[in-house]
Order: C-alpha cells, then sequence, then structure tokens
C-alpha cells in the first residue's frame, strides 16, 4: 500500500506573532536586520547563513546558467548585506560578469524565508581589509594558502600550509583577490511558513536603488 501521508518538512514554531504583515513597515531593510536579530534571538542554527546565487557562462561560452551555493553575511547596513569571497572563484568571476545576486535564508526553528535580490558590488580595498580582518585566524590562514576553486594537487600540502600561516607570528595579509562584496537589494521577500501551507508572504520591491519601496501580500 502506498503511503500517502505529508512528510514533517515544517516543524517550526508557527506560533509566533509576525505584525509586519498585517502593517507592513515602510523600511524592509530594517525589518530585515529586525528578522536577523530576532532569529539569533531564537536560537537559530547559523542564522547568518544564506544562499548565494550568481549567474556566469559555461565554460564552453554558452548562454548564463545559475549556480549556488551556502556563504556567511557578515554585516548587513543601510545599504545592503555585506559577504566576502575569492574573486577568482566562481561567484566571484560571475559577479565580474553579471553584477547580480539572490541571497536565501531560511530558519527552520522560527519557521521563516527570507529571499533578497539586487545588484552586487565589490568594495573598496580599506573594506575588504577591515572585512577579512574580522575572520578568525584560521580562516585567513585557509584563504591566504588556499586558490578557491582550483584543482587540489596535494592535500596535505595545503593543510601544512594553512596551518603554518595560522601558527606565524604577526597579520595574515589579505590576498590581492580576496574582497568584500555588497549586495543591495532591489527585491526582498520575508516568509512565515504554515504547516497546512498558508504561508504568510510579503514582498517589497524598488525600481533601481534610489526610487522608493513598495509592497504588496502574495498568495503561498
Amino acid at each position: 500500500m502506498t503511503d500517502h501521508a505529508t512528510p514533517d518538512t515544517l516543524s517550526g514554531d508557527e506560533t509566533i506573532v509576525r505584525p509586519e504583515f498585517d502593517a507592513p513597515p515602510g523600511d524592509p531593510l530594517a525589518l530585515l536586520r529586525e528578522w536577523l536579530e530576532g532569529a539569533t534571538a531564537a536560537g537559530a542554527r547559523e542564522p547568518l547563513s544564506a544562499s548565494l546565487a550568481t549567474a556566469g557562462p559555461t565554460v564552453t561560452g554558452g548562454p548564463s546558467l545559475p549556480s549556488t551555493r551556502i556563504i556567511l553575511v557578515k554585516n548587513v547596513d543601510e545599504v545592503g548585506l555585506v559577504f566576502g569571497t575569492s574573486a577568482s572563484s566562481r561567484k566571484g568571476r560571475d559577479l565580474a560578469g553579471t553584477p547580480y545576486g539572490a541571497l536565501g535564508f531560511y530558519w527552520r526553528e522560527t519557521m521563516q524565508q527570507l529571499r533578497v535580490e539586487g545588484p552586487v558590488r565589490r568594495l573598496d580595498a580599506e573594506e575588504s581589509a577591515a572585512l577579512f580582518a574580522d575572520r578568525p585566524r584560521a580562516a585567513q590562514a585557509t584563504t591566504a594558502a588556499s586558490r578557491q576553486g582550483l584543482p587540489l594537487d596535494d592535500e596535505a600540502e595545503l593543510v601544512a600550509a594553512a596551518m603554518a600561516l595560522d601558527e606565524s607570528v604577526g597579520e595574515i595579509p589579505r590576498p590581492d583577490d580576496w574582497a568584500a562584496y555588497r549586495l543591495e537589494p532591489t527585491a526582498i521577500e520575508f516568509w512565515q511558513g504554515r504547516a497546512n501551507r498558508l504561508h504568510r508572504r510579503l514582498a517589497y520591491l524598488r525600481t533601481n536603488l534610489t526610487s522608493p519601496w513598495t509592497h504588496a501580500r502574495l498568495q503561498p
């Protein structure tokens, strides 16, 4: 006999009251920061981890194709969301050719999802250096020793090089191609899940970075 029972795919706390769905505020970036802080306070695991989607050409020079990976958002300010990566990595190359990205956050504990889309800008050397300096030393060492995305010939050699940098004296220099990036949103969606699939959705849009935000409730 075939089991048609619905799998338990949404198991967080759906009793949390979200007044913004009934009275949307004017500034979605402030609300985004509020959601991030709330997820952290609620004990969501790795609340700043997000899926970053970019688009770039195939190795054969064909049409642009999407790719996605999990990154750590390091800062959310009044302008956008900041993260760091190697400019020579696939996402760095994608963003150089198509400077636009989409971020997706999901917190199972609170049944919340955030979708953020917009242009992505590489920040200057000073801002990149500050972000690199804020990383754990072991992460700095790995970044300096590795050539992200290139074939790995000798794992033991890479590990030894990273450990030597980690145990060295003084600051670890930031690689020239490692940079900070900021996604400046033109679209933000706030999603609150419900087990019966009557999800609550609130979407904000603006045509460019200087135009006013508009918002609308969306059907599940």
